[in-house]
Parts: C-alpha cells; structure tokens; sequence
C-alpha cells in the first residue's frame, strides 16, 4: 500500500450499504498538523437516506489568514445526520456548517500529497476521494462511491464528460464551493450547459441491496436532480 495513501476503516450494516459508522485509522502527522493550524470549510456532502445512519461530510482545512490557500482535505461524519432523522437533506446541509455539530474525523491528507494520495474507506471499497491541482483557486473532485456489489457511483476520472465537479475559493466571500461544470441528470440532460453551478453535494436511499437513486442539490433548484436511477433504467431494460 502506498504511504500516502490514507484508509478509513467503516462498518456497514449490510454489505451493500454503503454510509454507517465508521472507525478511522490515525491521520499522519503532517496532515493533522495541518489541521490544527488551520479553519475547515465544508464543501461537499454525502448524505444517506435512512434513519440512524450518519451523513459524511468532504472538507478543507484552509490557512486562518488567506482561506485561498489549502492546507489539507478531510472527512467529517455527522453522527446520526441523515435526510430522514432530521427531516430532509437541507437540515442535514445546516448541520454540515453549524460548529456545534458533533462529528467524527474518519480522516485527512495533506495538500502536499493530493497528486498522488486519497481519502479512502478500505471497507467493502466504499469510497475513495482525491483532488486534482487545476490552479492557483481550483481543485478538480474525484469521488467513487460504492452503490452495491459490483457498481459504483463516480464523479469525474472516467466519467468526467458526463460529471466534472470543480472545488473553486470565491475571493469576495473567502470560501470554497463545489462547482459542476459538467452534471448529466439520468436522462443524458446536462443540468449546467450555461455555465458552471454550485453543487453543495448528494444524497441518496439506501435499501436492503445497496443504493438505487442518488440525487444532485443545484444552487438555485427548487428541487434535487436525479442524477441515477438503476430502477428506472431496469424498467426500461
């Protein structure tokens, strides 16, 4: 295994489920250093839908005196934060920036190693995270989530044509947002053909055989996108 890779150990209720309580392995120095000397700023969600379960929270730790510079990234969970427990995705969106939440850090990796490091859930693979350098203010989001046995949900590497997230510092408000340049909602339809939009992350049903559904929150959209729908797809098939 590679020493800059990070694993985040996590047990699930069932094999296919993918978001539960997690158990993390210790976060190298540096990028708890790093951590310490910073401020965090949440900037994107993963949000289940079922009671009990606990919500994960993607974030950076950013220097107290010029946000634009990234120390490290990291993983929250937001124990017991889910869309049925609290009534719907935006209060479990509320609890993400509120400082009072009670959370977990399942782990961190320093801005030094993004190139080459990732955040990674080591059970049942069900996630990894890593960020892209684009420049001075952007980072380009890599996520791939495991949705059951033999099928995971990605954003950008090799579905970046069809979902290209972009971390992106807005200097007039000194914060960081995740910004879809490219989203296609399960139809084929790309949600952000007139520019990029934020996306302040996804949530998602989780049944007895893993995760059929998973749904985009767009800024600006009364309503969450449907971004997959293996059920509908099978009726289809």
């Amino acid at each position: 295994m590679k020493p800059e890779t990070r694993n985040l150990k996590r047990s699930l209720c069932a094999a296919l489920a993918v978001i539960i309580a997690a158990t993390a392995v210790l976060p190298e120095y540096g990028a708890r250093a790093a951590e310490g000397d910073g401020a965090k700023q949440p900037v994107f969600l993963f949000c289940p839908r079922r009671k009990k379960f606990s919500a994960w929270s993607l974030f950076l730790t950013v220097d107290k005196s010029d946000p634009s510079k990234v120390l490290a990234v990291g993983l929250d969970k937001l124990v017991g934060k889910n869309s049925l427990d609290l009534d719907g995705y935006e209060a479990v969106l509320a609890a993400q920036q509120a400082p009072q939440t009670a959370r977990e850090l399942l782990g961190t990796l320093a801005a030094r190693d993004f190139a080459s490091g990732e955040l990674w859930i080591e059970k049942d693979n069900a996630l990894h995270v890593s960020l892209k350098p684009l420049g001075p203010d952007s980072y380009r989001l890599f996520v791939s989530l495991r949705i059951n046995a033999d099928q995971r949900f990605v954003i950008g590497g090799k579905e970046q044509s069809k979902r290209d997230v972009v971390l992106r510092f807005d200097r007039n408000k000194g914060k960081w947002a995740a910004c879809a340049v490219v989203l296609l909602d399960y139809e084929g339809k790309n949600l952000v053909s007139h520019g990029a939009r934020k996306l302040s992350g996804i949530f998602f049903p989780v049944e007895g055989t893993g995760i059929q559904s998973i749904y985009g929150v767009l800024e600006g959209e009364a309503v969450a996108v449907t971004l997959m729908d293996l059920a509908g797809m099978r009726k289809e098939d």
